[in-house]
């Protein structure tokens, strides 16, 4: 083996195998997906919503790897509060406070795309049902 570095086609070789019926496989770089949310009335419209923001993300060559990678979990953040919102509101709440300050300087056109994401009929219906003021407040201040 030289000691030459791997060109992208070299490094990149996957091999997918033994897959069972039904089962979801990804294949690449970069890739997410949005599960939980599905579960949600409307959620497969919020987890589609989730899913090409977080493309977004990743195809951004104006965003450093890491300013990328933390976009990213903010957003997987987000998505797993708003799934987990009738066990645990404030993992949303958490999630969005979080979001709200690093957003607003790092990325803020993520802040943006999640802030339709949210105002979305589909995730109204879910954010609808929070009871808890804190979680409620949590979630007007990011949608400002």
């Amino acid at each position: 083996m030289s000691g030459e570095p791997k060109s992208d086609a070299e490094r990149d070789h996957y091999s997918i195998g033994n897959v069972g019926a039904g089962a979801r496989v990804a294949q690449g770089r970069n890739i997410s997906w949005v599960e939980a949310v599905a579960s949600l009335p409307d959620g497969e419209l919020v987890s589609q919503k989730f899913d090409a923001l977080l493309r977004r993300i990743a195809e951004d060559a104006a965003l450093d790897e890491d300013t990328r990678v933390l976009a990213k979990t903010k957003t997987e953040a987000i998505a797993e509060g708003l799934a987990k919102l009738d066990e645990s509101p404030s993992v949303l709440r958490r999630a969005l406070l979080d979001a709200k300050s690093w957003f607003g300087g790092a990325a803020s056109w993520v802040g943006s795309a999640l802030n339709d994401i949210l105002k979305s009929d589909a995730a109204q219906k879910t954010l609808g049902t929070i009871t808890e003021a804190s979680t409620k407040a949590a979630i007007s201040e990011f949608m400002k």
